[in-house]
């Protein structure tokens, strides 16, 4: 920690505050709890890795801080954002209880990994997403939103085991979680294709004709729906619509209830709303 004279706290603390939390320890030589405190925060200003700058001021070389931060007992410790004091406490205390005191203000590791995360799937930067989705879950296990994120990643990557897996633990808020039903819609399409194409072969129920079409007839639907679903599953969501409602229109009676399942889906997990609201409106006027 560095021990700071009273003319550098405006650049030390208060500037740099405007980027980080900064700790101050206001000490003294002759406070005897001081000497206790000290090692403590010299020891968790090792742990924190830089993600909380701290640094300590001798209160009797500093008698203007002293006035200014009304410091009439020690140590007195106190955390800065944005050039103002935000929390402090004064006199000893465990170091679990410091550790609180910090955390409290600080954004949690996994926020930090989720927003870069997000960023990296952006740039369609699936591979260094999906590590950073699972640093986030080893933080936080329980980080709904962070899974589901992650199992769209996984689906993207084509990991569709993996999806499958790590989408266990969600599954049963399908019901209650238009986004959660999304996905796991995706999660079984996929499932169903890496089986074998059984969503193909499941939906020859789907067609108008009671006869047994033949491999001419059913192969370009088939082919079609398939390409439309590695779209969906892909994250390519214009051309998984597109190819959808090419299919919708133009072979009307073949799988047109997955097709608005499939359709429903995407407009759940699509992030460009008006997109989304094109390609509804488009949907609307073929089923009616």
């Amino acid at each position: 920690m560095l021990d700071l004279s009273e003319s550098r706290f405006e650049e030390a603390v208060l500037e740099v505050s405007k980027q980080q939390a900064v700790l101050v320890d206001f000490w003294a030589p002759w406070c005897g709890p001081c000497r206790t405190l000290g090692p403590m925060l010299e020891k968790l200003s090792l742990a924190y890795e830089g993600r909380v700058h701290m640094v300590k001021v001798n209160a009797d070389h500093a008698p203007q801080l002293s006035q200014r931060y009304q410091i009439r007992s020690l140590p007195m410790v106190m955390l800065f954002k944005d050039s103002k004091v935000v929390d402090q406490f004064v006199g000893l205390r465990q170091e679990s209880e410091i550790r609180h005191f910090i955390d409290r203000h600080l954004p949690r590791l996994e926020d930090k990994d989720l927003a870069v995360a997000r960023q990296r799937v952006c740039e369609t930067q699936y591979e260094e997403a999906c590590e950073l989705y699972k640093r986030v879950l080893v933080l936080n296990p329980a980080h709904e939103l962070a899974r589901l994120e992650w199992v769209q990643v996984l689906l993207q990557l084509s990991m569709w085991g993996d999806a499958a897996q790590s989408f266990e633990t969600l599954r049963p808020k399908r019901l209650s979680d238009p986004k959660i039903a999304a996905v796991a819609f995706l999660v079984d399409a996929a499932l169903a294709l890496e089986a074998g194409g059984l969503v193909e072969t499941k939906l020859h129920s789907d067609l108008s004709d009671p006869k047994e079409p033949g491999p001419d007839h059913a192969k370009a639907p088939q082919q079609k729906l398939r390409e439309a679903q590695l779209a969906m599953l892909s994250g390519r969501w214009t051309e998984a619509m597109d190819g959808f409602l090419d299919l919708l229109a133009h072979e009307r009676q073949f799988a047109a209830e997955l097709i608005r399942q499939s359709m429903l889906a995407i407009f759940q997990l699509c992030p460009d709303p008006q997109l989304v609201g094109q390609y509804r409106r488009r949907l609307g006027a073929l089923l009616h």
